[in-house]
């Protein structure tokens, strides 16, 4: 069986789409090594994967608050961030072997592939949100949907400077900046279903979209709606972006007194008594079991992340998207282009406009259409099983390849 490297973004939305698929590995005999920080530590240990932990503080200046800039051009440097001192820990962690693939995350490419490069092994890189290729760009996208910052020259300038210093660190310096950035790899991994894919038809067949995965968490628990009967809104923002006090102080008032029992994950960082008296028909808590909970809600409140979307369409759930940041734009309007949900802008968000956003995404025949047609794509894609079997047959591919020289 094989050995395998995980490389992600320590986030929830990037390490929790890849729970179930380490699972299954793991459940095929195959040995998981995942590089990520303590948050993740305990769930990926019980799902069967050795952790090798990392704790690079975040550099000056930076913070959760950039990723809601308006010129996303500053993002590849946040991400560059530490990737040094991962390649470093990988060197430590194999020195008694190299892995016989790496598994890495398309926002944060640049240890694991890097790592592929250097120790010549197969690499596979995966999507948690939009796919892109050398026909679709997400970050074009982004960029087509702002203003460009006064910074924005020199963000480009320096993400440039600093990933060349980093590749010639790595024993890469013959390879450019913009080569490396361009990269598809033999097989890429995107979790969504082909169809909620903008483009789909510039991506080959190197590309395998697998739709989400949503084992590995059988540990979160379940949630029961209150008797009564009343339609559950669910409203998340989810883990980055959930200090949002008047957002939630808007939603109350929206429901308060509606047809809807309303239920609120707000996070650690909200204080739920900053919300004052609660209605009967709502409920607010730092956190629920998400899964549980989309599948019976009547309609999803959410910033449009795409781990959060593709939860919500795997149970068919409608949704009223407020999205926080630009990536998020584009997934929204993508539901919205799909008839999937409803998109509400940030600023257009007071509380007659939700209560009859979230009334319209409840009661159109077309979106429950469309949503149940996409549930049945996403159950098509395979999810972890088909990831699992397209990472089996790359391996299995390059050891025939090896024993035919």
């Amino acid at each position: 069986m094989a050995h395998i490297a995980f490389f992600s973004v320590a986030a929830h939305g990037h390490v929790s789409p890849t729970f179930g698929i380490v699972a299954e590995l793991v459940a095929r005999g195959h040995k998981v090594t995942y590089f990520t920080t303590g948050a993740f530590e305990e769930r990926l240990t019980r799902l069967g994967a050795t952790v090798c932990r990392y704790d690079v503080a975040t550099s000056p200046g930076q913070s959760p608050g950039a990723f809601a800039a308006g010129d996303p051009s500053a993002l590849p440097l946040f991400f560059l961030h530490g990737s040094a001192e991962r390649i470093a820990l990988a060197e430590r962690q194999f020195a008694g072997g190299r892995p016989d693939l790496i598994v890495y995350d398309n926002t944060v490419p640049f240890a694991g592939r890097a790592l592929a490069r250097r120790w010549g092994c197969r690499a596979v890189q995966f999507f948690p949100s939009i796919a892109s290729s050398r026909g679709y760009a997400l970050m074009d996208a982004m960029l087509e949907r702002t203003s460009r910052s006064a910074e924005h020259e020199a963000h480009t300038a320096e993400f440039d400077r600093r990933l060349g210093a980093f590749l010639a660190e790595a024993g890469l310096g013959g390879l450019g900046t913009e080569e490396f950035m361009d990269f598809e790899e033999e097989l890429n991994l995107a979790f969504l279903p082909r169809e909620f894919q903008p483009r789909e038809e510039s991506f080959g067949p190197h590309y395998r979209f697998v739709g989400p995965s949503l084992g590995g968490r059988a540990d979160e628990g379940s949630w029961q709606p209150p008797a009564g009967g009343r339609p559950v809104v669910y409203v998340s923002l989810g883990t980055v972006f959930n200090r949002a006090t008047d957002f939630y102080r808007r939603c109350v008032e929206a429901f308060e007194g509606s047809e809807f029992h309303l239920l609120m994950s707000v996070g650690e960082g909200t204080d739920p008594a900053a919300l004052g008296a609660l209605p009967g028909n709502v409920e607010v808590h730092p956190s629920v079991p998400q899964l549980s909970v989309l599948e019976q809600a009547a309609v999803f409140v959410t910033h449009g992340g795409m781990g959060s979307t593709m939860e919500a369409l795997s149970f068919a759930t409608p949704m009223v998207l407020v999205p926080q940041m630009v990536e998020q734009e584009i997934i929204a309007d993508r539901v919205a282009d799909l008839h999937l949900g409803i998109r509400l802008d940030p600023a257009d968000s007071d509380p007659g406009a939700l209560l009859d956003a979230v009334r319209r995404a409840a009661g159109e025949p077309r979106i429950a259409e469309h949503a149940a047609r996409m549930r049945q794509r996403i159950r098509a894609a395979g999810g972890a099983r088909a990831a699992a079997e397209a990472v089996e047959d790359l391996l299995r591919t390059a050891a025939e390849r090896t024993a035919g020289k």
